[in-house]
């Protein structure tokens, strides 16, 4: 057996003894009957953000090293995880009531400010006063307050702890689960210090412990990841809403100028392939689930782009040197091409409207 088939066999055994764990099967009942009833913040001036007590430095900076040997990869996995999030009813409530993502230019605006959030977090030192805490402050007060708002026009919505907890698996469940599919190159001690980075972060951001996806042990945050994947998500990308189908093309053609490898129907196959829907396989070894093969409908333009994103993330990011320049690029575009000459957003949203930048 391989290297590689090891890897994925002792995930695979990870996660098939979540089913048979009472204990952790539970969690998925008290994020329901409790996490959907309690919120993150009842206001933005009653909390006060701080590292966890149970906080190790050096495993934190393990992540970030983690996320930096696969940036390009948990960049992907992060953009499916989000068009995953977006199938979440509660979710989506609360997002069309706040109106920052109903059109082409509010959600490139909204996603771009995402992408900069988390690369604070992933790139630099946590600690009171940097970039990376500012950032976690910000995000915090605007749950707080979209929470609030949303809650007073509709006593049914608010921002609860079950949300930010299946969010927090659109960073880090498919980065952990299906780290094969993505090109992530996999190590016991880098993905245990991206999953106490993300535990960290999600308790920076309101998640009490008993909610948070990520936990001190590396099985029962596995085991965690996958009946939230099978619960929620796999369910929901199956059967979307007619909002679900709405919201995510409006983000992947808002998004379109920020990177032209966003194609609609290759990203949602390539994520309901992550979630494990039936009819989403590719490759020709890949096993069958009894369902037609959906990317055989798709037009001529978006095979070849499913393609292409497949041969990259399945085979190019294995090659050190492909995955390198593959990180470098991302970066680039980022920090510097859409940053300072965001030309194709300029020509999409207007001269003004293109650049984006955090503001706390």
């Amino acid at each position: 057996m391989s290297a590689t088939q090891g890897e994925s066999k002792e995930l695979e055994s990870i996660s098939g003894r979540s089913s048979k764990n009472g204990k952790e099967s539970r969690y998925i009942e008290t994020l329901i009957n409790d996490g959907s009833r309690t919120p993150i913040d009842t206001d933005s001036d009653t909390y006060e953000i701080h590292l966890p007590p149970w906080f190790d430095e050096d495993k934190f900076k393990r992540g970030q090293q983690y996320f930096r040997t696969n940036l390009t990869a948990i960049v992907t996995a992060g953009f499916c995880g989000l068009i995953s999030v977006l199938s979440i009813p509660s979710i989506q409530d609360v997002l069309i009531f706040t109106g920052r993502s109903s059109t082409l230019t509010t959600a490139y605006k909204r996603y771009v400010l995402t992408v900069l959030h988390t690369l604070n977090w992933y790139l630099e030192e946590l600690r009171p006063g940097s970039n990376s805490w500012k950032s976690l402050e910000y995000v915090r007060r605007i749950h707080a307050v979209s929470g609030k708002n949303a809650n007073a026009a509709d006593s049914r919505m608010l921002i609860s702890q079950k949300d930010v907890a299946i969010t927090q698996f659109g960073f880090v469940g498919y980065v952990v689960l299906n780290h094969r599919k993505l090109g992530v190159q996999y190590s016991r001690e880098g993905v245990e210090g991206f999953v106490h980075l993300w535990r960290t972060i999600g308790y920076m951001l309101g998640l009490e412990d008993r909610f948070n996806l990520c936990t001190e042990d590396f099985d029962t945050s596995v085991q965690r990841m996958t009946l939230v994947n099978d619960h929620f998500f796999r369910p929901g990308l199956q059967n979307p809403s007619a909002d679900f189908d709405h919201m995510t093309r409006i983000m992947i053609d808002g998004m379109w100028c920020y990177s032209t490898l966003l194609n609609y129907d290759a990203f949602m196959f390539m994520t309901r392939r992550l979630s494990n829907v039936p009819g989403h396989y590719y490759w020709n070894d890949e096993p069958r689930d009894g369902a037609e093969a959906v990317y055989k409908d798709f037009s001529w333009f978006s095979r070849v782009m499913l393609n292409v994103l497949m041969v990259i993330h399945e085979v190019l990011l294995n090659y050190t040197v492909t995955r390198w320049f593959a990180n470098w690029f991302f970066l680039f575009n980022t920090t510097v091409a859409n940053k300072y000459f965001p030309v194709l957003a300029m020509v999409t949203h207007g001269f003004r409207k293109a650049y984006v930048k955090i503001v706390y």
